[in-house]
């Protein structure tokens, strides 16, 4: 059984440099609110109906609200269960994010 690891803003700005796919696990709604540059929407729910987006020959960053917030949690442990092996959870998520003045977009 592979593991996730679980990483900082700096770990995700270096494993963006590397082609890895960002993922915000929250809902549609809150991704159209505001979500991380570049980032696509599949919620923690939605996850096993669409694992045909989700490449397994690139790094993978699972991201949700906050570190209070489960979902990233929730969506690495069900990538890997599902035989991901590049899945890493950006633990701070959106708030560390823009707390580093970092860019994010919505719609």
């Amino acid at each position: 059984m592979s593991k996730f690891e679980e990483i900082d803003v700096n770990k995700v700005m270096e494993l963006l440099k590397n082609n890895a796919l960002l993922i915000d696990v929250r809902s549609k709604e809150s991704y159209v609110k505001e979500h991380i540059k570049g980032a696509i929407n599949i919620p923690v729910n939605e996850i096993e109906n669409r694992l045909n987006e989700i490449p397994k020959d690139r790094p993978v960053v699972v991201y949700c609200t906050n570190v209070n917030c489960t979902a990233s949690l929730s969506a690495a442990q069900k990538l890997t269960s599902l035989g991901y092996s590049n899945v890493y959870r950006f633990v701070g998520g959106l708030q560390e994010w823009k707390s580093a003045n970092l860019p994010t977009e919505s719609g």
